[in-house]
């Protein structure tokens, strides 16, 4: 019999286990896995948790790993600590929000039955439509695969051409589109997110009327800029004062604005809220991004290829010989024979017309890491202004050019003159090389410009700095030795009196490079930012999908009005790399020379915004000017060589 104290003394009651009595910690784990089934989607199910109680509530709102998980599973995340800074708790949870946000949008605007209006209201929702427009693009711009996948769901490339067929001309200039953020980046994103897959599905019809949109940013350049300041310009930014007006005392008046076109900073400059933080960035050019989707188009059409040319060199050389051979009843001379080969070239077989078809939408239309990337953003964020200013720009430091980005063998089409193309076919070999044995160039350099210096203008920023001959000073020589190793002299000699004198050690002088003084003023600036914001104190996050949670939200004035300055930390900013010039050499290799001509090419890197001047020079010393928008030459690595 058991006593009634030992039956009291085995019975003890526990109370059970709940989500709002465990550890942050643990229900961190739990609310991740519950929230992220798959990556595709938003995490929609975070709400759910979010309303179960004020504690779990409470609790999910200072969890300080969360939401950087969420956003981690579920978007790109390298570019932002690549180029920017380490984000806190709260500003993952506000950029996870705002990606929601924006593909929400994009979701709903494309659900509009085609009766309505594509804009409901445009004095209240056209502001919406372009920033909505520029986040897609720089959810482009830090893509590593997840991004592209989250746009695609929710059918942003469907959205995206119909704003570009349907909407892109509602609002005109003098009957002239409008070069706006919008309108940019409607195309850039068009763009990024076509396949090869979708460049074929698009009928003839459907393909031409594109083409017939965007053709005028792709051929009015006194319109629609192809470069974020005029080519004739090689030092930049300008030292003169900044002006108040579209008007330079560079610029003469056109009907259709002042020309060349100086990109005035109040309106070229949009101020993007990225990572809880004030971003500005420039306007991206329409008129890269149409070159873009032009190209992309076009190399859906193959090149016929002529059956009365020969089938290929050797039947070439036959079809001389036979020739030679009924006018000199059958006696044929071979050095005879060699000459009147060679003085038909170059001519095309029908080899290299297929050569050329098969090579079309060949490799990966766009990269798949944003790494590749990094130039372009650099550029949106150091080139808003070509005059010097004392703005935030100052204390960044970013690479806007890859040196080695032009090396191979290189295929494409190149463009002359306007309306209608003459579409050329060029081969050429492109290598580049850097020393910082350039010097500066003389000061003589700055006299190019024929005409009078206005009295507000500094001399060194004469109109016309080289662009006749890729910005290259005057008197100077390039010679390529065989070890690949190259020389530019202002003056001082062959390269070997220049390798002799110089010291070792000096190659890279940390201490009088002008790279690593500007990175280190850079270094102090940002290190003197993070100490002002206090980026060691993390606040709680509140809910990133909704303003009605507990805790402490992101409201939208906090979203408008109170937002820091983005400002990179001193981690993310590049080593110098002590390159002081990057010039570009090339030629045709001699198989596609016999083809479509021997082309000798030269060139220069600007380095405020990477651009790329080149001058191809032929066989009889006819040389024409190119010169290359970086965001066209860099991007089209995927497509083909474009020369505009």
């Amino acid at each position: 019999m058991v006593s009634a104290r030992t039956a009291s003394f085995s019975v003890k009651s526990t109370r059970p286990t709940t989500l709002s009595s465990l550890p942050v910690e643990v229900l961190e784990h739990i609310a991740f896995y519950y929230v992220c089934p798959r990556v595709l989607g938003p995490p929609i199910p975070l709400v759910t948790l979010l309303l179960l109680s004020k504690a779990i509530s409470y609790k999910l709102s200072v969890a300080r790993h969360l939401y950087a998980r969420v956003f981690k599973h579920k978007f790109s995340f390298s570019a932002i600590r690549r180029r920017g800074f380490e984000p806190r708790a709260g500003e993952w949870a506000w950029q996870l929000r705002r990606w929601c946000e924006v593909l929400k949008g994009v979701r709903s605007r494309r659900r509009r039955p085609v009766s309505q209006a594509y804009v409901d209201d445009v004095d209240a929702e056209e502001a919406g439509v372009q920033e909505t427009m520029y986040a897609l693009w720089i959810m482009c711009l830090e893509d590593d695969g997840c991004n592209r996948a989250q746009m695609q769901l929710v059918g942003a490339y469907e959205w995206v051409e119909g704003y570009i067929r349907t909407e892109m001309y509602k609002n005109l200039d003098k009957g002239w589109p409008l070069g706006n953020a919008g309108n940019s980046c409607a195309m850039w994103v068009f763009w990024y997110l076509s396949s090869k897959a979708r460049l074929m599905d698009e009928t003839p019809e459907q393909r031409e009327s594109l083409i017939n949109l965007i053709i005028p940013f792709l051929t009015v350049p006194f319109r629609y800029p192809s470069s974020f300041a005029p080519a004739n310009h090689f030092r930049l930014p300008l030292q003169s004062s900044a002006q108040s007006s579209l008007s330079t005392p560079f610029s003469i008046p056109t009907p259709h604005g002042p020309f060349p076109i100086y990109l005035h900073p109040s309106r070229h400059t949009w101020v993007i809220p990225h990572f809880d933080r004030w971003t500005p960035l420039c306007t991206p050019l329409a008129a890269d991004a149409a070159k873009l989707v032009y190209f992309s188009r076009r190399e859906t059409m193959l090149f016929n290829v002529p059956d009365f040319l020969p089938r290929n060199r050797e039947e070439h050389r036959a079809r001389v010989r036979a020739r030679l051979a009924t006018e000199n009843n059958g006696e044929v001379d071979e050095f005879h024979l060699e000459t009147v080969f060679r003085s038909e070239l170059p001519r095309p077989t029908q080899e290299d017309f297929e050569e050329l078809n098969a090579g079309l939408l060949g490799g990966d239309m766009v990269s798949s890491s944003s790494r590749c990337w990094d130039a372009d953003w650099w550029r949106l964020r150091l080139c808003r202004s070509a005059w010097v200013s004392q703005s935030e720009s100052d204390i960044e430091d970013g690479a806007v050019y890859t040196p080695g980005s032009l090396n191979g063998l290189w295929t494409g089409r190149m463009i002359v003159g306007f309306l209608p193309f003459h579409e050329l076919i060029s081969h050429m070999q492109l290598s580049s090389f850097a020393s910082d044995t350039f010097r500066d160039p003389p000061p003589d350099e700055a006299s190019r410009h024929d005409g009078s210096i206005g009295a507000n203008v500094n001399r060194d920023d004469a109109f016309d700095q080289g662009i006749q001959d890729a910005w290259f000073p005057p008197n100077t020589t390039l010679n390529n030795d065989d070890d690949a190793e190259s020389s530019l002299g202002f003056g001082m000699g062959s390269e070997a009196e220049a390798r002799n004198k110089r010291k070792p050690g000096t190659f890279h002088d940390r201490e009088t490079c002008t790279g690593c003084i500007a990175r280190e003023k850079a270094l102090v600036a940002a290190r003197a930012q993070a100490r002002g914001m206090n980026v060691e104190n993390e606040n709680p996050v509140g809910d990133p999908l909704s303003s009605n949670g507990e805790g402490e939200s992101l409201q939208e004035d906090e979203t408008i009005n109170d937002l820091p300055p983005y400002v990179p930390s001193a981690q993310t900013l590049p080593p110098c790399n002590g390159i002081r010039d990057v010039l570009i050499t090339g030629n045709t290799d001699p198989r596609h020379a016999a083809a479509w001509g021997n082309w000798v090419w030269k060139g220069r890197v600007r380095k405020w915004d990477g651009m790329v001047g080149l001058v191809r020079s032929a066989n009889n010393g006819v040389s024409i000017n190119l010169f290359l928008s970086s965001w066209t030459l860099l991007l089209t690595t995927f497509l083909s060589f474009v020369i505009i």
